[in-house]
C-alpha cells in the first residue's frame, strides 16, 4: 500500500497542506479522523495567513459523514457533507465548499518527493512500515497546484483569488501524536532547495527526529543518528524553546553534518488541533508562517578530519511547529 494512502486500521491519520499563494500568503487545509473518538472524530481545518504571517484567518469543521471510497491500485477519495480529496494516477486534488469558504485545488503531477531522484522515497525510509506510534509521509515538498477561492469573512488579495500556488503535501497516521515534537518547513522555488524536519519525544527522556534537506545534494537524516536518550547524544544535538519561538538542531553523522536554526516571533502563531488516540486536542499545537531558517551542511572524508562547511541556506517565511509539551512550555 501507498504510504499516502488511507490507514484505515490507524487510531487516526491526518493529511496536512501548505498552498503558499502568488501573493506570499498561504493557505493550510488539515483533513484529518480520530475514528473512535466519541466527540468530533472527524475535523476539517482550514485556515489562511497572511504573507507576513501575523494575522490569520480559520475555521474548524466537524464532519459527521466521512466516506473513504478506494479506486483502482493506491486511487481514493475521502468525502464529507462540504467537500472531499483524493488521488488519482499520482495526481492530488482538494475539494471544499462552506458558507463561509469556498477552495478547489488540483495538483497535475507529483512535483518534488522527499527525496528529489526518488519517486517512492519517505522520511523514515524501510522503518515506515513497522507498527511505531506515529508514522509520517511527505509526499511532496514542492508541487505547481491550480487553485481557486474565496472567503466571506476575509479580504483576499486580488492576485489570490485564483491561479497557480505552490503545494508542500504530507500525512500522519498511527496510534497517537508525541508528547512533545516540533515540526519544520521550508521551501525557495526559485533555487529548487528546501528543509522538512518532524521529531521529538515518543518516549520520555528520547529525542527523535526525521530530516530531509533538498540542497546541492540530497541530505537525510534518521534515528538512531538523529537521536538522543536522556540528553545523550547519539548525534543529536538540540534546543527548543517556543516561548523564544527558537528551533536549533544540529546532527551529526560519519561524514556529513547538518545545522539547522529557526526563529519565529511567537505573536505569529496560530493554534491547531491535534488528532491523538481520544480525539482532537485543541490547542495542542501552534505554528508560525514567518520563520527564518537557515540551513548549514559540513563534510569531511575520513571520520576524524576537520568539518568543511559546503553549503549554507536561509529561507524566508519558512513554517514551524511547537506541539504537546514542547509548547505547552511556553504557557507555564
Amino acid at each position: 500500500m501507498s504510504h499516502y494512502a488511507p490507514h484505515t486500521s490507524a487510531t487516526f491519520e491526518g493529511y496536512y497542506n501548505r498552498f503558499r499563494l502568488p501573493s506570499g500568503a498561504s493557505v493550510c487545509l488539515i483533513v484529518s479522523s480520530v475514528p473512535k473518538a466519541k466527540d468530533r472524530p472527524f475535523m476539517i481545518s482550514f485556515t489562511h495567513v497572511t504573507r507576513d504571517g501575523r494575522e490569520w484567518w480559520q475555521k474548524n469543521y466537524w464532519p459527521k459523514k466521512w466516506d473513504v471510497q478506494r479506486g483502482a491500485g493506491d486511487d481514493y477519495e475521502i468525502h464529507w457533507e462540504t467537500g472531499y480529496f483524493g488521488y488519482k494516477a499520482d495526481q492530488v486534488y482538494w475539494r471544499l465548499n462552506t458558507d463561509e469558504v469556498r477552495f478547489s485545488a488540483d495538483q497535475p503531477s507529483r512535483g518534488v518527493p522527499w527525496r528529489p531522484d526518488d519517486p517512492s522515497s519517505t522520511p523514515a525510509g524501510i522503518i515506515a512500515r513497522l507498527p511505531l506510534p506515529i508514522q509520517w509521509h511527505v509526499h511532496t515538498v514542492e508541487a505547481k497546484t491550480e487553485y481557486s477561492l474565496e472567503v466571506d469573512e476575509i479580504n483576499i488579495a486580488d492576485r489570490d483569488h485564483s491561479g497557480t500556488a505552490m503545494a508542500h503535501v504530507e500525512k500522519n497516521w498511527a496510534i497517537s501524536f508525541p508528547s512533545d515534537y516540533i515540526w519544520m518547513q521550508a521551501r525557495n522555488n526559485d533555487r529548487g532547495k528546501g528543509i522538512s524536519m518532524a521529531g521529538g519525544s515518543l518516549i520520555p527522556g528520547i529525542q527523535a527526529y526525521l530530516v530531509g534537506y533538498q540542497g546541492d545534494a540530497f541530505v537525510s537524516f534518521k534515528p538512531p543518528t538523529s537521536t538522543s536518550i536522556l540528553g545523550m547524544s547519539l548525534g543529536l544535538h538540540s534546543k527548543i524553546d517556543s516561548i523564544k519561538g527558537v528551533i536549533d538542531l544540529e546532527i551529526v553523522g560519519w561524514f556529513t553534518r547538518l545545522r539547522v536554526h529557526g526563529r519565529c516571533d511567537p505573536n505569529t502563531f496560530f493554534p491547531f488541533a491535534a488528532p491523538l488516540n481520544t480525539g482532537h486536542a485543541p490547542d495542542y499545537t501552534v505554528q508560525s508562517y514567518a520563520s527564518d531558517i537557515t540551513v548549514e551542511v559540513f563534510r569531511r572524508s575520513w571520520p576524524w578530519l576537520e568539518w568543511t562547511r559546503v553549503e549554507k541556506e536561509t529561507f524566508e517565511n519558512g513554517a514551524m511547529e511547537f506541539g504537546g509539551g514542547f509548547y505547552k512550555q511556553g504557557k507555564k
